[in-house]
């Protein structure tokens, strides 16, 4: 067993290490803080896990990361009409439902119809129209801090098939 202030010792130091590599801006603690195209990766990965892994990645091993976890496949199949789409923030019925969620994040709800040998799946996506957050996609009306609206694509074999204006 080490003695107590030996491993006090090794504790500051690899806090310290920990600092320094944040400060260098090598790494970001933020979202916000990520390059727009990052930060749409960063909202489509599937748990709070990946996502604090994905924030205290360097520049350069993100797209590895997104390699390994299929994000980056998926955004490779998008076309260029469809990653100018993810740029605007809009999305057009014959697109990929990957191009949805990279344009307004994961959706707030999910909805599976199935009828027959059809699967339908519609997603709803809440957009800020006032307040702080104005133009952000967020999970619930209440984190707008004013107005919101609502969008509902419906999503068949992957494509996007109907986009509704809900409000």
């Amino acid at each position: 067993m080490r003695p107590v202030g030996l491993r006090l010792r090794r504790l500051g130091a690899v806090l310290m290490a920990a600092a320094a590599i944040m400060s260098s801006g090598c790494v970001t603690t933020s979202p916000e803080r990520l390059p727009p195209l990052d930060r749409r990766f960063y909202e489509n990965l599937s748990s709070a896990e990946l996502r604090a892994e994905f924030l205290l990645l360097r520049p350069s091993k993100r797209q590895a990361f997104l390699e390994r976890k299929g994000l980056w496949a998926e955004w490779k199949r998008l076309t260029a009409v469809e990653r100018a789409g993810v740029e605007d923030g809009e999305v057009a019925v014959g697109f990929l439902a990957f191009a949805a969620h990279m344009a307004w994040g994961r959706p707030a709800d999910v909805k599976l119809i199935e009828s027959g040998t059809r699967e339908v799946t519609y997603e709803i996506f809440i957009r800020c129209t006032s307040g702080p957050r104005t133009g952000d996609h967020v999970r619930q009306s209440m984190d707008c801090d004013g107005t919101s609206s609502e969008r509902q694509i419906a999503v068949e074999n992957g494509l996007v098939i109907e986009l509704r204006y809900l409000d």
